[in-house]
């Protein structure tokens, strides 16, 4: 039985091969030749539209013309035994010119067939064999009524030999395999009880090679299919499981390159095992390195990293120790993973990278702000005091030393005032986001509102205040903040002049900001000093600021009002020459 039905399979299947070739061969063979009269008929009608464009009165060359229209199309032909043949034919069946053969030998063609039918006025074509060439060649004639004339064209059908021998040669190998495979598949249809087995087998081997979603189709309810039921169920659950465990860990790196501070995980060998973004950032390592596997130490080459790292393994406890690294103060800490049974032996560690270079710059900074404060505040209240001791100790019975010491301690008091003030007024911008009570202010009556409270101070020594702003300026700020602005930077640029020189400020839009500029005649400030003016309290000259009075807070309090509104200032110094202070504020 067995038998049989490989045989009549064998026998169907070569049957539908053979039908198959016999008609593949033929559609084969049909395409070509309608391509080829398409290709040809399109040649000898651009033929016919060329002589067309291009008649005149005298007669021309034909048989040249038909050389050139054959020279032409046979330079981009890639089979040798195809070349373009180009006959001019006149209505008697004359030839009047051709491009493989000496026309004025050639016999009269009016009896062609393709002649025939151009001369009826139609598109003709004909097939001859040709018994020397051992081949078939296509001809088409193209009446040209205009001119009394036909162009004929032709080219040999060589490639259809080709078409059969391809045809059949793979037409052979398709039935032998064919029938190869028939044997094949024959014999497999007779082991039906053996294929379910293969199948778990097959599908055992996928999942063991990570594709956990494999299931295998059941078609049958006896022990065979109970079985593979089964084990499509195992392998659900595994993918569940092993899809469970893939989220996690997804979510886990995700926590992990979230945190803001280094992170790096190694197994005990020192194989890197995770490592975030931070962690490439604090330790100025390439993000586009992929480090992980690696040996930790090949990457961080800092000494004392490693060297807590490998004590810590040696105690089998947490350290920490704090660093210095290209001007960074970083804290380290390692600390051993352990699974959740609280055993004693590490799995791997985790070094912790903590950058508090910010930190302690802020605790710095406040440490110098307070310094500088009780300092500032020491210097006038000592002196009141001292004053008042003498006052008490029998002074305040001579009216003019009793008065001189009582404006001293006013001028004090004073200054005392204008400190907190200014304390007060750094405080509130720096607390701030964004200012508030905004309106449409104009900058020239602030400019000479700051101008009049300055006029006294500026004519004791003779300095001369001019405001340039030839047209009024708007901008949409704070108007206090505004008037504060610049009356810090006129009184620098007062304090700091010498007698008869001038305080020019200016105003005006550009560029969809305003430009606000405060220049003078002054000292000037030395160029290394420049980028720390702006600081709260520093003076470039710590002796003459002070006797000029004033708290050291008027510049830092215009660096961050300018702030306040996103704005740009620039500082334009020369000692002995002057200073300028530009200022861009959005409108």
């Amino acid at each position: 039985m067995k038998k049989k039905i490989l045989k009549y399979f064998l026998l169907l299947i070569a049957f539908v091969l053979v039908l198959t070739v016999i008609f593949t061969t033929q559609i084969s063979k049909k395409y070509y030749k309608f391509e080829v009269e398409n290709k040809l008929e399109s040649i000898g009608i651009s033929i016919k539209y060329y002589l067309l464009n291009n008649a005149s009165g005298l007669q021309p060359d034909y048989n040249q013309l038909a050389e050139n229209f054959a020279n032409s199309y046979n330079q981009s032909i890639t089979y040798p035994n195809s070349k373009l043949r180009v006959s001019f034919i006149d209505l008697s069946g004359k030839v009047l010119g051709d491009s493989e053969a000496d026309y004025r030998t050639m016999e009269n063609h009016s009896s062609r067939k393709e002649v025939q039918d151009a001369l009826s006025g139609k598109i003709g074509k004909d097939y001859r064999s040709s018994s020397t060439l051992d081949f078939d060649l296509l001809y088409m004639a193209i009446p040209v009524k205009q001119l009394n004339l036909i162009v004929r064209v032709s080219v040999p059908l060589t490639e259809l030999n080709m078409i059969n021998r391809i045809t059949w040669s793979y037409s052979v190998l398709i039935i032998i395999s064919a029938l190869v495979i028939s044997i094949i598949v024959s014999l497999r249809i007779t082991e039906t009880v053996i294929r379910p087995l293969n199948n778990i087998i097959h599908a055992s081997k996928e999942i063991s090679e990570g594709n956990y979603s494999k299931t295998i189709s059941v078609n049958s309810k006896d022990e065979v299919g109970q079985l593979a039921l089964q084990f499509n169920e195992m392998a659900s659950k595994l993918d569940k499981t092993i899809c469970d465990l893939n989220n996690k860990k997804i979510e886990m790196e995700s926590i992990v390159q979230s945190i803001t501070h280094g992170i790096i995980a190694v197994d005990n060998n020192l194989k890197i095992l995770l490592i975030n973004h931070a962690a490439f950032s604090v330790l100025n390592l390439d993000n586009n390195n992929q480090i992980t596997g690696e040996i930790i130490t090949q990457h961080i080459r800092n000494n004392r990293i490693n060297l807590l790292l490998k004590e810590s393994m040696e105690k089998n406890e947490p350290l920490e120790c704090e660093i210095s690294l290209d001007d960074k103060d970083l804290l380290i800490k390692t600390s051993p993973l352990r699974s959740n049974n609280q055993s004693t032996v590490a799995s791997g560690w985790i070094i912790s990278i903590q950058d508090n270079t910010k930190v302690r710059k802020l605790e710095k900074m406040r440490t110098e702000f307070v310094s500088n404060v009780t300092h500032e505040l020491k210097t006038p209240i000592t002196s009141i005091r001292g004053f008042i001791e003498t006052l008490k100790n029998g002074a305040i019975n001579n009216k003019d030393v009793s008065m001189r010491f009582l404006d001293i301690i006013d001028i004090e008091a004073e200054r005392l005032h204008e400190l907190i003030n200014d304390i007060l007024v750094l405080s509130e911008i720096e607390n701030k986001q964004s200012d508030t009570d905004l309106e449409r202010v104009e900058l020239n009556s602030i400019i000479e509102g700051v101008f009049e409270i300055m006029q006294n101070i500026a004519n004791d020594k003779n300095i001369v205040l001019i405001n340039n702003s030839s047209e009024k300026v708007f901008i949409k700020a704070n108007r206090n903040r505004m008037k504060q602005m610049i009356l810090n930077l006129v009184d620098n640029a007062v304090k700091y002049n010498v007698p008869s020189g001038s305080v020019t400020v200016s105003a005006e839009n550009a560029g969809g900001k305003v430009i606000i500029c405060v220049k003078d005649t002054g000292i000037g400030i030395p160029s290394q000093h420049i980028p720390r003016i702006f600081e709260r309290f520093y003076r470039v000259d710590k002796g003459r600021s002070r006797n000029m009075g004033g708290t050291g807070l008027g510049l830092s309090i215009v660096k961050h009002i300018v702030n306040l509104y996103n704005g740009i200032i620039k500082v334009n110094s020369e000692v002995g020459k002057g200073t300028e202070f530009i200022i861009q504020l959005p409108c």
